[in-house]
This record gives structure tokens, C-alpha cells and sequence, in this order.
């Protein structure tokens, strides 16, 4: 069972960044590290992909684009629940539409956040209120 706990600037956590733009995966391991230095990030670029990842590692978040090359939109969401019943998911997004954020929620995301906001205060505040402790 996941627990949510508080972060401490020495935790070691693994996030799964699910994203297939290379400035993107850039910018979102920049900003991890920033906020947890000493995390592990897995970087993959679809769907498939992070099955194979989540298959062979527990981690303690996952950060989900909803344009990938094998889903597109909130049917992402949906597809990493069918392999994810428990880990946090936090969209990151481009398209913030309430349509899309509404969607996301209802098939599984935790959070959607915008892109553009992942330099802001309130991003490290909701990865932290979402994180958990794998066991």
C-alpha cells in the first residue's frame, strides 16, 4: 500500500517522466532535480514504455504528457491506470483546456498541470502533496 508522505530534501525518489519532446524531458528533469536532487528519473517516450519501466521499478511518481505516439489526450491517463492502479500520476501538459483537465481527472490523474507553470512554486508544492513512499 502507498502512503503519501512529506518530502525531505534527502528523499531518493524514482519518477517515471513519460514525455517524447526532448526539450520537455529536459526541462522536466531539470526541474525534479531542483526540487529533489538526489531523485532517480526514468525517461520514456510512450505508453509502451513506461509499462516496460513500471513493470521493473517501483516508483513514486509518474509525470504523464497527453501527446504521446501511442496516446493522445486523456485516453493516456487511461492507459497508464490500466497498468498503474496506485501511483500518482501528475499531467503535465500543454493544452490545459477544462475539457482536457476534467477528462484527465475522471480516468485517473491526480493533478494536471500546465507546462508553462512547472518553473513556479505551486509545481513543487503538488508534486510534493502527491509523492509516495513505495514499499
Amino acid at each position: 500500500m502507498a502512503k503519501v508522505i512529506k518530502n525531505e530534501d534527502d528523499q531518493n525518489y524514482k519518477v517515471l517522466l513519460v514525455e517524447d519532446e526532448a526539450a520537455d524531458v529536459i526541462l522536466g528533469k531539470n526541474r525534479i532535480l531542483d526540487i529533489w536532487p538526489d531523485a532517480t528519473i526514468i525517461s520514456v517516450q510512450s505508453i509502451g514504455e513506461a509499462y516496460s519501466a513500471y513493470s521493473k521499478h517501483n516508483f513514486n511518481l509518474i509525470l504523464l504528457d497527453l501527446n504521446l505516439p501511442d496516446a493522445y489526450g486523456a485516453a493516456a491517463v487511461q492507459e497508464v491506470r490500466s497498468f498503474n492502479k496506485g501511483t500518482p500520476i501528475v499531467v503535465l501538459t500543454g493544452m490545459g483546456t477544462d475539457m482536457t483537465v476534467n477528462q484527465a481527472i475522471k480516468l485517473g490523474a491526480n493533478h494536471v498541470v500546465l507546462k508553462s507553470q512547472i518553473m513556479n512554486d505551486d509545481f513543487k508544492n503538488i508534486l510534493e502533496q502527491h509523492v509516495v513512499e513505495t514499499f
